[in-house]
């Protein structure tokens, strides 16, 4: 009896030893996406089981009073509700729409931590984008023409452009650095 009280209690902690590496395992990809990583840094197999991707929204920038805000909102344009994934992963990109490596989005918890959204059709999250502005003629300074946008937890990405307090487009941003704040669902206390 013994024996088996053993064997039992040995499988036992064989499951629960996997349960908990799982959860690790999801709690690092959050990690991961949560500190700032692009797009590429994240493997498809870190995607969550969302049953919404990227193309499923349009996500803009819009330049606020204050030159380094940047108010981002993310509608869903699809005919399903999509579960989101705390943040936006932004990617500046140049007049040539390739990417600037060199500026990478850092995702932080402002107002706070990431809220359980389910976006329904025609709605839309918001997040604050903080830029850190620099001089063109600073070596350290990178001109962004606009930005990938990557929603967390969700395969693809899409094109967001920026426009300025006037609707008009944006296409020179002298970028040092960038923050990205997590979605909500609504826009106030969203900026930094």
């Amino acid at each position: 009896m013994s024996k088996r009280l053993r064997t039992i209690g040995a499988a036992t902690a064989l499951l629960g030893g996997t349960l908990l590496l799982s959860a690790c395992g999801g709690a690092a990809t959050q990690a991961v996406t949560a500190t700032g990583a692009s797009a590429s840094d994240v493997s498809a197999s870190d995607v969550s089981g969302s049953n919404c991707s990227a193309t499923d929204f349009e996500i803009k920038l819009q330049a606020q009073p204050d030159p380094s805000q940047y108010l981002l909102t993310m509608t869903n344009t699809s005919d399903k509700a999509c579960e989101l994934g705390g943040w936006v992963n932004l990617t500046p990109t140049n007049m040539a729409n390739e990417p600037i490596e060199q500026v990478r989005g850092v995702n932080v918890e402002k107002p706070g931590g990431p809220a359980d959204i389910t976006l329904e059709p025609g709605r839309t999250a918001f997040a604050g984008v903080h830029a850190e502005l620099g001089d063109k003629g600073d070596p350290n300074t990178y001109v962004a023409s606009g930005f990938v946008a990557t929603p967390a937890d969700m395969s693809g990405s899409v094109n967001a452009p920026v426009n300025g307090p006037n609707n008009e487009p944006v296409t020179e941003i002298p970028l040092k650095g960038l923050q990205v704040g997590t979605l909500q669902p609504s826009a106030q206390g969203v900026l930094f």
